[in-house]
């Protein structure tokens, strides 16, 4: 959202009003950053040495990103008498701007370390040419014509001395080899090192065509030290994940443990520079008021006939197709920074990271490491049937960390430090009690056979107003150790008086209708290595003639 443009000509005009002493370019920094899970809200900072008068702070390094309909502004040391910014026609950055300066002195100093490696590597490599020259020669000393009038000692003593300084020089042409490829392997190093400041140079370069200009008109009423803070939330992209790893511990003291870490980008454009970041669990953008319930008129008609099928399904897709009323807009607050730890003092959850991190736009994936939470659980093999061919880990526990834990993606379980399986994590709220599971149990075999079922002549959908079906549930434990199960079946309802449904089971069920599921049953009980449990499950319906049973 931008300012309207009535307002940026009442702004430009109120500025060209004024006479003001000088221009200020301020060069202001990220110093601080506060992430939602889809929004960030920015802080820069910038010190000031202001003259008396009037003048205007210039500020050209802000990108287009920032939303300057959040814009605040706190000045120490002077008076703000009017704002003024602009999208288009931005100035070029100035030569002499202290991060160009930096990332220019910082490339030049890394190509005078490059010089200096190539030249000793040189240098090694001049020393092992001449030791090779110096082999060259004594070679051509020994195949010298005039020897052949040389007595056996003299000869004798020519081949020793050709010999020894022959292994004297190629020793040393080995040595200076080996000493410039020592050399050259730190040049790999200085390249990499030199790619990564020219590529810093080439951000800035990147951050100047995508920038604002920004002008803020102060009075300043005694020459001194001042300071500048600008808060705004971006609309670039920017965003917050949790990256958990549960881990389930086994044994008579079971025990569950969530490892907690966050993980931040950001394609602000601009890199955050050692910036003090805090991380808020709360969504701006979400509802922030409770929906409007309209009230409900009823009414009578006479009756009339009936529309056929096809005539109800068209109404209905018409009626589907009118589009949902749009939610007021949501306005963004400011979230409560805090010190490291969870404060929950206020709405949601902050997290405040006492070390500076830096997160380069559009490139960097930090990771935060935080801590890991640990609570008891009840483990259970928890048996489906109908549906599965083995028994699964299910770990029940309670949220007793006192925070509210945010919805994750491919969150890996672990069981007794192996891997397990990857899920998704809806999130859990402060007490609210959770069930994970945490794989397959293989020596947990299911069996649902039907060992009798009557019905019409026409199968599922019959003119017979009577079905009878008999299954036969098992549960073999194949492992080596004592599992405690719930076994999940189900049998059929209805809402219908003139369908009769009845059933019966043997054993009975522990429970029925589970988690307020009509026709869903429980069995709780424990299987010893070896054991194989069978539960009969008998079903009824009966209807009137001439009826359909669907």
């Amino acid at each position: 959202m931008r300012l309207s443009l009535s307002l940026l000509s009442i702004l430009a005009s109120s500025a060209a009003s004024f006479v003001w002493a000088d221009d200020i370019a301020v060069t202001s920094r990220v110093a601080e950053v506060t992430v939602f899970p889809q929004a960030a809200e920015i802080t820069r900072r910038a010190d000031l040495d202001l003259p008396a008068g009037h003048h205007r702070l210039i500020l050209s390094n802000i990108p287009r990103t920032a939303d300057l309909s959040t814009l605040q502004i706190d000045l120490t040391g002077a008076d703000q008498t009017a704002l003024l910014f602009r999208e288009d026609g931005v100035p070029p950055r100035d030569g002499n701007d202290p991060e160009v300066i930096a990332a220019e002195m910082t490339i030049k100093e890394i190509e005078t370390r490059i010089q200096a490696v190539q030249d000793e590597a040189a240098q090694s490599r001049s020393e092992a040419a001449a030791a090779r020259t110096a082999i060259g020669f004594l070679e051509q000393l020994g195949s010298n014509e005039g020897l052949a009038d040389a007595g056996p000692d003299t000869l004798r003593d020519i081949a020793r001395m050709i010999s020894a300084e022959a292994d004297t020089a190629g020793k040393q042409a080995l040595a200076a080899q080996t000493r410039a490829r020592n050399i050259e392997d730190r040049l790999e190093a200085l390249e990499k090192e030199l790619a990564a400041a020219r590529q810093t140079l080439e951000a800035i370069a990147r951050e100047d065509q995508d920038r604002l200009y920004l002008a803020i008109e102060v009075d300043v009423p005694e020459a001194g030290a001042g300071a500048l803070v600008l808060r705004y939330f971006s609309e670039g992209e920017v965003y917050s994940e949790p990256n958990y790893e549960w881990h389930l511990t086994t044994g008579a003291d079971a025990k569950v443990s969530l490892q907690r870490a966050f993980g931040v980008t950001q394609q602000t454009g601009e890199n955050w520079e050692a910036v003090d970041l805090t991380i808020s669990t709360q969504q701006p953008g979400e509802q922030g008021a409770p929906s409007h319930l309209s009230p409900v008129l009823r009414r009578i008609t006479d009756p009339r006939p009936q529309a056929k099928q096809r005539t109800l399904a068209l109404g209905d897709y018409a009626e589907a197709a009118v589009p949902a009323p749009m939610a007021e807009p949501v306005i963004m607050e400011d979230a409560a920074g805090a010190s490291w730890g969870a404060d929950t003092s206020g709405p949601g959850v902050t997290y405040h990271f006492e070390h500076p991190v830096t997160i380069a736009s559009g490139a960097d994936i930090l990771r935060l490491d935080m801590d890991s939470l640990e609570t008891g659980v009840e483990v259970t093999a928890v048996a489906v049937p109908a549906r599965d061919e083995t028994a699964y880990r299910v770990a029940k526990f309670t949220n007793t960390f006192a925070e509210d834990l945010l919805a994750a993606d491919w969150v890996p379980h672990f069981v007794d430090g192996k891997l397990v399986t990857f899920s998704s994590f809806a999130g859990l709220a402060a007490g609210q009690e959770a069930e994970l599971g945490f794989g397959a149990i293989r020596g947990l075999r299911l069996t649902r056979d039907v060992l009798q079922k009557s019905e019409g002549e026409r199968g599922m959908i019959s003119r017979s107003n009577q079905q009878e079906e008999t299954v036969e549930i098992s549960v073999e434990n194949l492992t080596g150790k004592n599992w405690p199960v719930r076994l999940i079946d189900r049998v059929p309802y209805t809402e219908q008086e003139e369908l009769e449904i009845t059933w019966s089971a043997r054993p009975a069920p522990n429970e029925e209708n589970v988690d307020r599921q009509r026709g869903i049953l429980a069995w709780e009980f424990d299987l010893a290595p070896g054991e194989d449990r069978v539960i009969r499950l008998d079903t009824k319906m009966s209807w009137p003639e001439g009826k359909l049973l669907r």
